[in-house]
């Protein structure tokens, strides 16, 4: 019996867009982190794994040939003599169930529980099960951790988990679910399904520190002068699904004005629609006036892979929960870029503060929206505005990123230290043939437990939650960097209200208006009140006592926070 099968099925595996269309100012939003990471984890498998025969269930006939192309034009195919075998997911009673040919099934996502209940029917213990998380924070994924708990898991399952905030936020959903089935059924529920925590990875062959030769075309072919520091993101232009723009352009504005140095922002990606380009674009030229903001085709591989050649910096601060890992912030690394990154969720096991980069302080203002998940799984909102209010919520300290990207503009060893150790690090932490020798690992060690069929207890502590979806401060209480409570001080900003005008003209910083207050003169006493320094407590006392209703005054008060327009005292200092 082999060690491993795949389950593959195109979306898993294939990225859905490599080039943008022509004409456009955007390319279709079909480019995914988790497609990109499973074409790279495939192509590791290829190329480092240590199988002879692979054995793979395809979801129809369009899979299998898509796979069998895979694999024939793979470069390994060449070196190595292997074997596919290809059995058809329609029959996976009879053709493989009947007769495992493989110890574990491996999924590119959360394993599908339907394959769980129909091990039941075979004998015990005949096939174990591996799926890798990527977004966790939908109404399907949360359902899906709720049934670690009610599914039939073994200990021999393998739920892979790509940071150690993800594992926290598995464990925090399972462990409420189960929590809530022992209050009212009894018992002792639990998960039994085994979590590992293994990172996605990073072909460092492709992606590698520039030549001095490469570094010049490239530069030239983008129009930048040698006197130009560049700063690069890679990704989804999203400011409710990926990242807010906002602190990584007052960032580069503050640098560009305190360092005297021509910055250059480069903001490779793409777009889900014309509306949210045009609302990046009006942010940075509203924002950073004295930065040069460039907007690249992140669609066109030549320029999403080429790109890295030309930049000096790399940043990218995400606040969203749908992220888990970070996959721009290992390539970032491997080409030997130091990386300004968020301190939030999985980027935070990514960058070793002070060595390969900076991590910059991120919070999160407790106890708001706490109906939030509610509302997602009644639908009375859809996810994209389930994703955009909770992002709203969320604050990166951009004076925090500031200084480190001063730091950077200024002293050009620091770059090349930073760097050099970013990438040192991608080789010997993130390099795809350290993480399948990982995955290989954790594969043997399943068989190893399915064939003894043993079983582990859990420990369980109730916890006075909603369980089909605890809110946000709990469910993701360990992405930011802190939480704000009555008790945390908080000052208003010396140019706040002038910034309100501003702000509140923009679009990219005034969607889902609905959960908070946007009256401006409401705003306006609230920053009179926060001239000295005082509590988020007594704050919120004030918007209630000038009518803000109940469920909007902690959204009003992370909105400003979000905006800089009230700052912790801390971060003022």
């Amino acid at each position: 019996m082999q060690p491993i099968a795949l389950y593959y099925d195109q979306s898993g595996y294939v990225e859905t867009t490599l080039t943008s269309k022509s004409g456009t100012s955007h390319g279709p939003a079909g480019l995914m982190g988790r497609e990109v990471a499973g074409k790279e984890f495939l192509d590791a498998l290829l190329r480092h794994g240590t199988w002879t025969e692979l054995p793979a269930l395809t979801t129809g006939e369009t899979a299998k040939q898509s796979l069998a192309q895979l694999c024939r034009e793979h470069p390994s195919s060449a070196k190595r003599s292997r074997r596919l075998r290809f059995f058809d997911a329609a029959r996976f009673h009879d053709e493989f169930l009947a007769q495992p040919p493989a110890s574990v099934l491996h999924f590119p996502n959360l394993a599908d529980p339907s394959y769980a209940w129909a091990r039941q029917t075979a004998p015990p213990h005949r096939l174990a099960f591996s799926g890798v998380t990527h977004t966790l924070c939908s109404a399907r994924a949360i359902q899906l951790l709720r049934g670690l708990v009610t599914d039939p898991w073994e200990e021999y399952d393998r739920l892979i988990c790509t940071s150690s905030a993800v594992r926290q936020m598995v464990q925090t959903v399972a462990q409420t679910f189960a929590d809530y089935l022992r209050d009212r059924h009894g018992g002792d529920p639990r998960p039994r399904i085994g979590l590992e925590t293994i990172p996605l990875g990073v072909n460092t062959e492709r992606f590698r520190p520039a030549t001095a030769v490469e570094r010049t075309t490239f530069r030239h072919t983008l129009g930048i002068a040698a006197d130009e520091i560049v700063i690069l993101f890679v990704g989804r232009m999203s400011h409710h699904a990926k990242a807010h723009p906002f602190p990584m352009f007052r960032a580069a504005a503050i640098a560009a004005e305190r360092t005297g140095k021509r910055i250059r922002l480069l903001m490779c990606g793409w777009s889900p629609s014309d509306a949210v380009a045009a609302a990046f674009r009006n942010a940075a030229n509203a924002v950073a006036m004295n930065v040069t903001v460039d907007f690249i085709d992140g669609l066109d591989s030549s320029l999403r892979f080429g790109v890295w050649k030309a930049a000096d910096i790399f940043m990218s601060l995400v606040d969203n929960i749908q992220e888990t890992f970070g996959l721009v912030v290992v390539e970032a690394m491997a080409s030997g870029l130091p990386v300004i990154a968020s301190d939030w969720n999985g980027y935070r096991d990514l960058v070793a503060h002070g060595d390969s980069g900076f991590l910059i302080p991120t919070w999160s203002m407790a106890d708001t929206l706490p109906d939030l998940t509610s509302r997602l799984l009644l639908n009375e909102i859809n996810y994209d505005h389930f994703l955009a209010r909770a992002t709203q919520t969320v604050t990166v300290s951009s004076d925090d990123t500031a200084s480190a990207l001063i730091q950077l503009c200024e002293n050009e060893d620091l770059r090349r230290k930073m760097g050099d150790a970013g990438r040192e690090r991608s080789v010997s932490v993130f390099d795809w043939s350290h993480v399948i020798r990982n995955y290989e690992t954790m594969w043997n060690d399943q068989n190893r437990q399915r064939e003894a069929s043993f079983e582990t207890a859990t420990k369980t502590t109730a916890l006075p939650f909603p369980a089909a979806y605890p809110p946000l401060d709990v469910t993701f209480h360990g992405y930011p960097t802190k939480w704000l409570d009555d008790n945390a001080a908080v000052v208003a900003a010396a140019d706040a209200v002038r910034q309100l005008d501003l702000l509140l003209t923009l679009d990219l910083m005034t969607h889902e208006a609905e959960t908070r207050s946007a009256d401006r003169s409401i705003l306006e006493t609230l920053l009179h009140v926060a001239t000295a320094a005082t509590t988020v407590g007594r704050l919120a006392e004030s918007l209630q006592q000038s009518g803000v209703r109940d469920d909007q005054v902690r959204a009003t008060l992370a909105w400003l926070l979000k905006y800089d327009l009230l700052v912790p005292v801390d971060e003022a200092d």
